[in-house]
């Protein structure tokens, strides 16, 4: 064998070695991190402290690993201290490889259990009636805007957003047809056919399109389909054993959607925060302006109506603001803001997910499908 090949290999194994002695010993520590939280009360998942850590590794790294990679590996390294602690079990709409099963995953990597739930209002109950830990709903995508019905949930149920992410949307064309002139059926979700009309218009000889109600069926539908194929992500073609017919077919690269995480805790300031609220206003000339005028010294970064349904006739006003709850101005603002308002509602303040890096499905590769736990 070339001895320079040796050398290295050497080295690489002597390397592995303390690493696997240094990650023994951060395990230690998160084990004793569990025991104080536990002796005084404090929430197990914590993930302004993630945040930091993720942040300070990221400001660490020369290279050549890149920041993609770092954060995967790093995202396993917090999920196996939170099982030295506890087993999360994390609440979201199923079914299984869906795009709200690989957010959660990207917020809570492999060690987690993930409970599939039947509608966004299971996931709420699920989480409220103790069977999860936690919940990730979707809330927005950039091509679309808001969920509208997470925004109702979050209004009418007593629950707190303690984080969030972004995922970036890629779609795939897969089936088991021998070439795209064979496909007489596509399999999607209406956003799904929305965001990829462009390309199956213009490369598909005008197959029937059919309406599932996620990724996932889409791809379990068309695995029993000689003639049809599935628009889904990398995921669902593989759980279903389907073959990629083409790449990337969304027809504006670089869209993401954005996923919250609920809890019922607080998170303290991490200097890179985010608050969400929903308000109302009075029925009455000028009331909307005072409302945004009690907001003028914050960066309003996303604000949107929805209808009020348990008021017909009237309207919510689902708002982000950069920075946190507790520190001073934005409190200010927000003192400011239910003098100004009929209603308000603080959802909560969490660590400031970057958009600009969502997580992306092709580049930072999951293990294997069976190491994910799963709850019936």
């Amino acid at each position: 064998m070339n001895s320079d090949l040796e050398k290295i290999r050497q080295e690489i194994d002597r390397l592995d070695s303390e690493l696997v002695l240094l990650l023994n010993r951060r395990m230690e520590l998160a084990v004793e991190v569990g025991r104080i939280k536990a002796s005084a009360g404090l929430p197990t998942f914590h993930p302004q402290r993630e945040q930091m850590v993720s942040r300070r590794i990221s400001e660490l790294n020369p290279g050549p690993l890149s920041a993609e990679s770092l954060r995967a590996i790093y995202r396993e390294i917090f999920a196996a201290s939170r099982l030295m602690q506890y087993r999360l079990q994390v609440a979201f709409p199923g079914p299984l490889w869906t795009s709200s099963h690989l957010a959660a995953m990207s917020l809570f990597g492999h060690s987690a259990t993930y409970l599939a739930c039947s509608s966004l209002e299971d996931v709420f109950d699920s989480f409220l009636k103790g069977k999860a830990h936690l919940a990730v709903i979707p809330i927005e995508a950039s091509l679309q805007g808001g969920v509208g019905h997470g925004v109702d949930l979050l209004y009418t149920r007593d629950v707190r957003v303690v984080s969030e992410c972004y995922l970036e949307i890629a779609h795939y064309l897969c089936g088991e047809v021998c070439d795209l002139g064979a496909i007489k059926h596509v399999y999607g979700r209406s956003e799904d056919f929305f965001q990829c009309r462009r390309w199956l218009g213009e490369n598909l000889e005008r197959p029937e399109w059919k309406e599932c109600s996620s990724s996932a069926q889409a791809a379990m539908v068309a695995k029993e389909d000689p003639q049809g194929a599935a628009i889904c992500n990398l995921y669902a073609a593989e759980r279903y054993g389907l073959s990629v017919l083409a790449e990337r077919i969304e027809d504006v690269a670089g869209c993401t959607a954005r996923f919250l995480a609920l809890g019922h805790h607080s998170n303290p300031p991490t200097g890179q925060d985010k608050t969400s609220l929903v308000f109302s206003v009075s029925d009455k000339p000028g009331a909307l302006i005072a409302a945004l005028a009690a907001l003028s010294s914050t960066n309003l970064s996303r604000i949107e109506s929805r209808p009020d349904k348990l008021f017909p006739g009237q309207y919510l006003f689902f708002a982000d603001i950069d920075g946190h709850r507790d520190q001073g101005v934005i409190r200010q603002a927000l003192d400011a803001l239910a003098q100004n308002v009929a209603f308000v509602k603080i959802l909560g303040s969490y660590p400031k997910g970057d958009p600009g890096q969502p997580f992306k499905i092709e580049k930072e590769k999951m293990r294997t499908f069976e190491k994910v736990q799963v709850s019936g």
